[in-house]
């Protein structure tokens, strides 16, 4: 069941734009297991999720969805406040925690 595996945790490395967003970031990970679908988790949920956007981004608000929880940092542990601010500049060299229905 791809929901247990996502909840073991997935570990993925992308390469964004310089300034790019999180919402960059999700679109380059849903890219790479497009074209390598057996890596994927998805789809979750009766087949209705079929992407980390589709999971993690709410493209009306454009904001990550409340139950999501954040652990965002650049190489010299600068804080990234993505909850706040999917626009905000990853650094690079990032490394980012998504937590999926943190509540």
């Amino acid at each position: 069941m791809p929901e247990k595996e996502l909840g073991n945790g997935v570990d993925y490395e992308v390469s964004i734009e310089e300034e790019g967003t999180i919402i960059e970031a999700l679109a380059a990970i849903d890219r790479q297991l497009f074209n390598n679908p057996k890596l994927s988790p998805f789809p979750l949920y009766k087949g209705l999720i079929k992407s980390y956007l589709q999971l993690i981004w709410d493209p009306i608000k454009n904001g990550i969805y409340e139950d999501c929880a954040s652990n965002a940092y650049g190489p010299n542990k600068d804080f990234m406040p993505l909850l706040d601010d999917v626009s905000f500049p990853l650094y690079p060299n990032s490394d980012i925690t998504l937590i999926v229905h943190a509540d």
